[in-house]
């Protein structure tokens, strides 16, 4: 299966992004509907892929969103596979593709090293997928939408 990654610049695009979201989070887990699309998600700061399979096929989404203040890391947010596509690499691949957002919008280059933090606020049953990719989970828990979740943080590198 190929599977590539893009910006939702589309309505139809942007549909495709609601409906996985809201599968995912709202018809599985349960989080209300009206909280789960928020004002983030039309500021025109935020940046939200979509990833596709080789035929179109709509098969997860995620968003960035800048830091709130300078020094401050990016957040990724609202990464969401549909059910038929998990495990195959797919949230890896969106997860890449904002990394990669975050260093070319946010980075800072230091001695010749584009660097940027990126944060996350993870389920915790998503841990693992978080760590493999190199995110650092912090040991404080919380209850978001009645699902525990603990704050992540990677720092993404790249040559200057």
């Amino acid at each position: 299966m190929s599977v590539r990654v893009v910006r939702v610049e589309t309505p139809e695009q942007r549909t495709a992004m609601t409906a996985i979201r809201m599968a995912v989070f709202v018809e599985e887990q349960k989080v209300a509907a009206e909280r789960e699309m928020d004002a983030l998600d039309d500021d025109p700061a935020t940046v939200h892929v979509l990833a596709l399979r080789d035929d179109g096929l709509p098969l997860g989404t995620a968003r960035l969103l800048p830091p709130h203040h300078a020094g401050e890391p990016a957040h990724v947010g609202r990464v969401a596979v549909s059910a038929a596509a998990r495990g195959r690499g797919v949230g890896a691949l969106l997860m890449t593709a904002l990394e990669a957002e975050a260093l070319d919008r946010f980075g800072r280059v230091v001695d010749g090293v584009r660097t940027v933090s990126v944060e996350l606020s993870a389920q915790e049953q998503a841990l693992g997928f978080y760590g493999r990719l190199g995110y650092v989970a912090r040991p404080e828990r919380y209850l978001d939408e009645a699902i525990w979740h603990r704050d992540a943080v990677k720092v993404v590198t790249a040559p200057a």
